[in-house]
């Protein structure tokens, strides 16, 4: 890497060595291409910087595990400025949940719910931070019917039990009402899940670990002044837990990480903390060569190949989930265990005939 200079703005900072494996042997792309999109406008406008000043940021990739990573980047204060006020709502995590409870379309995946939870006995089901992202919406279809009327009144009734919960500033009479309401609309929910759910043997236990780091959606990431995470604990029946508390083991068998493994400072202990707690971590990511600014860095295709050299073993259902791709994505499925990734693959070429 180049000599280090200084950074005349008070908003970036540098990031000599690899976000994920620490290595400093990092090597700017000889393509630099600046993009702006609706975020880096929101960007620009609240913090009055000058695409001149973007442009400070090259992309370089890591010579070890080949992530891209921007250097400079912004600071962890102004990452968690951009996250919690000028971009405090995560728009298409909202827009996935909206969708569902309007229209009953989960997030779009393809077919990998179908696949996993053939191939895979799900009892116990973990997400990491941002919880309309994955599968926590196939797993609520599967144990409730899809009803337009439920899936209206339940989105509707639980904002409005949540709303009712605000309580700051009003004098005791009016404190004393909300609660009534509350306890009205809570009562409604319980009614609605009992009458649609459908009778299987056991619910899937269903977590969501959070590390509130700074380049993540977090407290404002809110729709009608309800937070993302109270609502999904209200609506999926899930536990949220802090990733960094100590407790006691939690048996996972997949661990889910949608879009999020770039929305944390720790990408190597989230994606080792997933894979030492379950058996299969499922990881959906962006490995778009045009890193955009609003992240620090991105994986790539050859990031699994690194994975593969430290024993973590992987497979790509970027192409088997028959997903209508727009973006540059990937979709690969990883274990600390062979024989659960040789077990996929085998039953996916078994079973190959069957999705054709």
């Amino acid at each position: 890497m180049p000599a280090k200079k200084i950074i005349n703005n008070p908003y970036f900072k540098r990031y000599n060595k690899c976000i994920y494996c620490n290595s400093k042997n990092l090597k700017k792309e000889k393509t630099q291409i600046q993009l702006e999109n609706f975020y880096l406008k929101a960007i620009k406008s609240d913090l009055n910087l000058s695409t001149k000043q973007l442009k400070k940021m090259k992309v370089y990739k890591c010579q070890k595990c080949f992530i891209l990573q921007s250097n400079p980047w912004f600071s962890e204060n102004i990452a968690r400025k951009i996250y919690s006020n000028i971009y405090g709502q995560h728009n298409r995590s909202w827009s996935n949940l909206i969708n569902f409870m309007k229209k009953g379309i989960t997030p779009s995946h393809g077919i990998l719910f179908e696949k996993l939870k053939k191939y895979i006995k799900i009892k116990n089901y973990a997400e990491f931070n941002s919880p309309f992202m994955g599968l926590m919406m196939d797993f609520f279809s599967l144990e409730y019917k899809k009803n337009n009327f439920f899936y209206k009144n339940i989105f509707t009734n639980t904002l409005n039990y949540l709303s009712s919960r605000q309580v700051a500033g009003k004098s005791i009479n009016k404190k004393k009402m909300s609660n009534q309401k509350a306890s009205k609309f809570l009562k409604i929910c319980k009614n609605l899940k009992k009458k649609y759910s459908i009778k299987i043997n056991k619910k899937v236990n269903k977590y969501l670990f959070v590390d509130n780091s700074s380049l993540s959606w977090g407290q404002n990431d809110n729709f009608k002044s309800v937070n993302s995470k109270s609502f999904a604990s209200e609506l999926f029946d899930l536990q949220i837990l802090d990733l960094n508390k100590k407790r006691d083991k939690i048996k996972i068998d997949l661990f889910g990480i949608f879009h999020t493994l770039d929305h944390t400072l720790e990408p190597n202990k989230i994606l080792n903390f997933a894979l030492n707690n379950s058996g299969y971590v499922l990881v959906y990511c962006h490995v778009d060569k045009r890193l955009e600014k609003q992240h620090l860095f991105s994986l790539t295709k050859d990031f699994v190949k690194y994975l593969n050299k430290k024993k973590i073993y992987t497979y790509d259902m970027t192409k088997v989930i028959k997903k209508k791709l727009i973006v540059p994505e990937l979709y690969f499925l990883c274990s600390k265990k062979k024989v659960y990734i040789d077990k996929i693959k085998n039953n996916e070429k078994k079973n190959s005939k069957t999705w054709r």
